[in-house]
């Protein structure tokens, strides 16, 4: 059974760089990265998503996004410091 992957993100304004919003992360689950990868590029409407299933991206209105596809093990690692330090 393969994992299930969130989108989690991070916001903040170019005017206001230091005020960091998130991480939120998506009610909506994905089968896998790939799938996750292709939901981000839509919205962003252009391939913003590296090979890492990581991106970052801005709106015309200063809103900067950053953010990845993260199954559970990925997400408790990076973002909660828990796994293998090997």
């Amino acid at each position: 059974m393969a994992d299930i992957v969130v989108l989690v993100w991070f916001t903040m304004n170019i005017m206001d760089p230091t005020k960091i919003y998130g991480p939120d992360i998506s009610e909506r689950t994905f089968q896998n990265h790939d799938e996750c990868a292709l939901f981000v590029n839509y919205i962003a409407k252009k391939p913003i998503v590296n090979d890492k299933y990581e991106f970052a991206f801005g709106t015309p209105d200063g809103t900067l996004f950053r953010g990845g596809c993260y199954n559970a093990e990925q997400y408790e690692k990076i973002f909660r410091g828990k796994g293998d330090s090997t």
